[in-house]
């Protein structure tokens, strides 16, 4: 069945509040309310319960009345043929609509061919849980929906809790008028904007303290707050009102009220600085925040709930703990010292907002859930399209993986991918980083229980996980140059993965030339750094290799049908790369990457020794010869230096400053036990690699209590952005590497643990494995089978590209 005739035959019924009032759900129920939907037979329930913000999940007995209509209405809606899918947003976590909820949908539900949560609010399963009476109830409610679309990542997921079948990260949208910001004039105060409910969550208080602690340090006048936005509660009010005045800062601060329209987006283009110090129980994906980002203002916000993951890799959003007005004192002094920079950081918050939260990427996402609810109903309703008769000729696989075969088939819930692993050859080529990569993801991945992995692997290459379903190996190895190329390119010809994997995924970033027979497929690609070589290093490789690597490159940006990549920088540099060349733009996920230390327990106290690690390569890019040099300069000016061990590979050129030196140790490659050692012993780790796409050596020296001097600008400072901005230098000025060492060799053992566990958090295997899980499942639907054509008796799958 074609996508065409599949999506016209998808009938959606979406239920939400649109504003009034006017909060970050309503609106974004609105976006969904508003778009055409085009393909899709699409009914709207508007559930306004509410008028103003004051009534929000505040019992009204006029609320009963209107919730059985709603149920009413739904139930018609839905009763018409019973093949609507149910878009429903779940409740607050608070008693009267978690109880609106429970009967809403114990009456609703059975109607719907499939059910589409989509939770706005945080905290529900966490407020269900804690109750055995809630926890009970719930179950009539909210568990086994088909998806599960949550807005924020919360450490108590609700699709765990509540057992969705299905389940994605759908952050929000929201359409900002792009209009230039005006001049400023310097002398004229610092003006610091919050928009939002006025209540006692959303740090209303702290915003109070925060312009106190500036009066008390002598800048009352340079200064300004406007607090807009509606009062919830009149007696917060007048608590708030009294700090107010009790603080004297009549001058300072500003009410100005709930603004709309034009006059909101006025009042974020005047401003210098958005502040959100929320700390708000159901805060899951501020709207305001994107507003202002896309109103080109830096953020500062707090470390609360959906808020770090919807600002992970902002490069213009500061986070801090809640409730802490003197460190807000401290960073809004710090944005002030950078309002010269001004211009710069609006446009990396416009871009921020440009790629993560335009109303048609939340779109995109909903209508994505929608697309594969549908399409695994369908694939449930017709026919297998996994029994086919392949044409081509596969390898023998041994007698022993009969049965784990019989168990892949017999697995219609799991999702199935083959992993090509034959072009990863630790240890004989630049693919080492990447083979941890790979070996942790696909662990991840088959600790989970929905997935079955088939690798294909050569002699000489990365294996899969202990306990991957089958490996396909090819019969020779993979080091050789003639026979990577060969194997890369030609074994969809002589290995076919048997029984037809739902997805073909290629870690290393590369499709082969018949990569037809691969499909759907999907893609790391981990960086451009063979156009930037080119481009900076030409004689670094032969022409041949480069205009063969980037062949291969444009043509996977060409024909993937869905693409990752490790970080938000490399992400950039992958769009450049496709207008470059005039490749049609793509969506690309970032997925990040997790680190094979993660196992190791945080070190507390690490014993360190007066040294510090580099990871000395010959690559270019990598600029170990630079860092050499400047360490010799700062020898013969007689800077008190520790030792410099350089773990790996020195370039010839400057083998001979190393005889000369008095504080540069050359130390040879080392396997992991050892390397660990010297993560662990050093006092900090040198990074001065002018480009990465990723920066795993980072990850790895912080997790081991080891911390990092890195390169501003690059991938690596995106990464350990969210836990630290200590280490970063210039690679044009060598003082200020001698500074970020400095910088980070003072930190103390408890701030280097912390950050090393902000980093293992952020960066953990599971949620890599997550993210990759939501893009291979999109992607498996992406490219199902839609047509079974009849060839001489045989039946063969045609893929046909959305």
């Amino acid at each position: 069945m074609g996508e065409k005739m599949m999506m016209s035959q998808t009938k959606i019924l979406l239920m939400g509040q649109t504003p009034p009032p006017w909060h970050g759900q309503a609106v974004a129920t609105q976006i969904l309310f508003e778009h055409d939907w085009p393909g899709f037979d699409v009914e709207r329930i508007r559930m306004d319960y509410s008028d103003d913000m004051e009534e929000v999940g505040r019992f009204r007995f006029r609320k009963i009345f209107k919730l059985f209509h709603l149920i009413r209405q739904a139930r018609e809606v839905l009763g018409v043929g019973r093949d609507r899918i149910l878009l429903y947003p779940p409740a607050s976590a608070k008693w009267v609509p978690f109880l609106r909820d429970v009967l809403f949908l114990a009456c609703v539900r059975g109607r719907a061919a499939k059910t589409v949560f989509i939770f706005h609010a945080s905290g529900l399963a966490a407020f269900v849980q804690a109750s055995s009476l809630r926890s009970w109830l719930a179950q009539f409610a909210y568990y086994g929906a088909d998806m599960a679309l949550e807005v924020a990542e919360e450490e108590l997921a609700p699709h765990a809790v509540f057992q969705a079948k299905h389940h994605q990260w759908c952050p929000c949208g929201i359409q900002v008028p792009q209009v230039p910001r005006p001049e400023r004039d310097a002398a004229s105060p610092f003006l610091v904007l919050f928009v939002g409910s006025l209540q006692e969550g959303k740090g209303v208080l702290e915003i109070l303290k925060t312009a106190a602690h500036l009066k008390a340090a002598g800048r009352e006048d340079d200064f300004r707050f406007e607090i807009v936005g509606r009062w919830m509660d009149e007696n917060f009010r007048h608590e708030a009102e009294a700090l107010w005045r009790e603080l004297g800062l009549e001058n300072m601060v500003s009410f100005p009220g709930q603004l709309t329209g034009d006059d909101k987006w006025e009042a974020y283009r005047k401003a210098d600085l958005f502040f959100f110090p929320s700390h708000y129980p159901s805060e899951a994906s501020p709207i305001v925040l994107m507003e202002a980002l896309g109103s080109g203002l830096p953020v500062l916000s707090t470390l609360w709930n959906g808020i770090p993951a919807l600002m992970k890799g902002c490069p213009t959003a500061t986070l801090l703990p809640i409730q802490s007005p003197v460190q807000y004192a401290e960073a809004i002094l710090l944005f002030a010292a950078k309002k010269d920079n001004g211009e710069e950081a609006a446009n990396q918050s416009r871009q921020f907002y440009f790629d993560h939260f335009l109303p048609d990427r939340f779109v995109e996402r909903v209508a994505k859930a929608f697309r594969q609810v549908a399409s695994l109903s369908n694939k449930r309703d017709c026919e297998d399209p996994l029994a086919t008769v392949d044409l081509t000729p596969n390898t023998q696989l041994p007698q022993s993986q009969s049965s784990t075969l019989s168990q892949i088939q017999h697995s219609p819930s799991k999702i199935f991918i083959s992993v090509y692993l034959a072009d990863q050859n630790p240890g004989h080529d630049r693919s080492f980083g990447i083979s941890r990569m790979s070996r942790i993801v696909l662990e991840a991945l088959q600790s989970r229980g929905d997935v079955e992995i088939q690798t294909i692997i050569s002699k000489t290459s990365q294996r899969g996980p202990e306990n991957v379903s089958v490996n396909r190996s090819l019969p020779w190895g993979t080091r050789s140059k003639l026979a990577r190329l060969l194997s890369d390119h030609l074994h969809p010809l002589w290995i076919r993965p048997d029984p037809q994997p739902d997805v073909y995924f290629f870690p290393k970033g590369y499709l082969p030339f018949f990569h037809e027979l691969c499909r759907p497929s999907v893609v790391t690609i981990h960086d451009t750094i063979i156009q930037y070589d080119e481009d900076h290093y030409p004689d670094w490789r032969s022409p041949w290799e480069y205009g063969y690597w980037a062949k291969v490159l444009k043509h996977t940006l060409r024909h993937a049908d869905r693409i990752m990549t490790v970080s938000e920088f490399s992400k950039r540099q992958i769009l450049a790369f496709m207008q470059r060349h005039g490749i049609a733009e793509k969506e690309i996920l970032v997925t990040y990457e997790p680190c094979a230390y993660e196992s190791i327990p945080q070190p507390v106290s690490p014993i360190k020794q007066h040294h510090v690690i580099h990871l000395a390569s010959c690559e270019p890019h990598k600029r170990t010869a630079h860092l050499i040099r400047w360490w010799r300069e700062a020898e013969e000016q007689g800077r008190d230096l520790p030792s410099l061990h350089l773990i790996g590979k020195v370039p010839p050129e400057v083998e001979g400053l190393l005889s000369s030196s008095r504080t540069i140790v050359k130390r040879p490659f080392l396997d992991d036990a050892a390397l660990q050692d010297a993560y662990s012993q050093a006092r900090a780790l040198i990074l001065p690699s002018e480009i990465e796409g990723f920066g795993l050596p980072a990850l790895e020296a912080y997790y081991l209590g080891t911390p990092v001097c890195f390169v501003k600008g690059t991938s690596v400072e995106e990464i350990l952005g969210v836990a630290t901005s200590k280490g970063g230098f210039d690679l044009n000025d060598s003082q200020s590497l001698f500074d970020s060492l400095a910088e980070v060799m003072a930190m103390d053992p408890d701030e280097v643990r912390k950050c090393g566990l902000k980093l293992r958090e952020t960066y953990a295997a599971a949620k890599v494995a997550e993210r990759m899980i939501e893009v291979f499942m999109g992607t498996a639907n992406f490219g199902k089978a839609e047509e079974m054509i009849s060839h001489e008796g045989t039946k063969t799958r045609r893929w046909e590209k959305r």
